[in-house]
């Protein structure tokens, strides 16, 4: 009976500890498949292990821990997830801004947070902007997704963000230096180990982005309009009252004229009967 009973549960138990095992390391599940796309210069980012490789002649220069969505992966809109494909950088954002600089809407708020700092989950220190160059990821965009520094380092290497790539602030200044507009940047669900194997097989196609491409790329973040601050019922009947209060001071005062303007063309009847009657006699 024992041994039925452990039979049973063994593969049940040995996969959930190969599962928290690799998500521990920061690896996703699923097979590691080759990529669709490899790149001579540019950026690499695998996403089964989170990883972004910097790639320089077809071979790896450095490499960064990052962090990709919590929802997985996926380019529709509204879906928080991180898109897969070929991309291109569009635009740098932050020179000259000072580590855990605040960012919104991709402008710098003023405001420096410093590593982990308790409930705060905003864009910091610089932003690498990206467009996406197919069909299935050309929303990528109009998404926001960028490769952008976070405050939550301590959840760099596992999957925790809202679509974008997340990066430590050191890293992200790094990386900021190192690439320009233009830049291939491709994102693929296999590891960086499968992604350089592939990069070096011959007769590999490699992807560049041609020049008339480039010349056709976002030259800013979409059009950014800042929420409007959300009123509370308080306020909101505060301003109606003060704006009834206004309008009875209004009638009040106008009523008042009218009255006024009466008596005085009532006035000037009776001077005119007057002068009349002065006349006559």
């Amino acid at each position: 009976m024992f041994k039925k009973i452990f039979t049973l549960l063994f593969p049940v138990a040995l996969g959930t500890l190969l599962q928290v095992s690799c998500s521990h390391q920061g690896y996703t599940p699923g097979p590691d498949t080759p990529p669709r796309a490899v790149i001579n210069d540019g950026v690499a980012i695998t996403l089964k292990d989170q990883k972004l490789t910097l790639i320089q002649n077809g071979r790896k220069v450095k490499d960064y821990d990052i962090s990709s969505s919590k929802f997985g992966i996926g380019g529709r809109n509204g879906s928080y997830r991180t898109p897969l494909g070929i991309h291109a950088v569009t635009k740098k954002v932050g020179d000259g801004q000072p580590k855990g600089m605040v960012f919104k809407g991709c402008r710098p708020t003023g405001e420096v947070i410093p590593v982990d700092a308790a409930g705060r989950d905003p864009i910091v220190t610089r932003v690498i902007q990206i467009a996406g160059l197919e069909n299935f990821n050309k929303n990528s965009h109009s998404r926001r997704i960028y490769i952008h520094g976070t405050p939550e380092e301590r959840k760099i290497g596992r999957p925790a963000s809202y679509g974008c790539i997340r990066m430590r602030s050191n890293d992200v200044l790094d990386l900021y230096s190192r690439v320009k507009r233009g830049m291939p940047v491709v994102i693929e669900s296999c590891s960086q180990e499968m992604y350089l194997k592939t990069e070096q097989q011959a007769g590999v196609k490699r992807i560049s982005i041609p020049e008339s491409i480039v010349a056709t790329l976002p030259k800013d973040d979409i059009n950014f309009k800042p929420t409007k601050k959300k009123t509370s019922r308080r306020a909101l009947a505060a301003r109606r009252s003060k704006s009834k209060a206004k309008n009875s001071r209004g009638r009040a005062v106008a009523s008042k004229s009218k009255k006024s303007t009466k008596k005085s063309s009532k006035n000037k009847k009776k001077v005119a009967v007057r002068s009349t009657k002065k006349k006559k006699r």
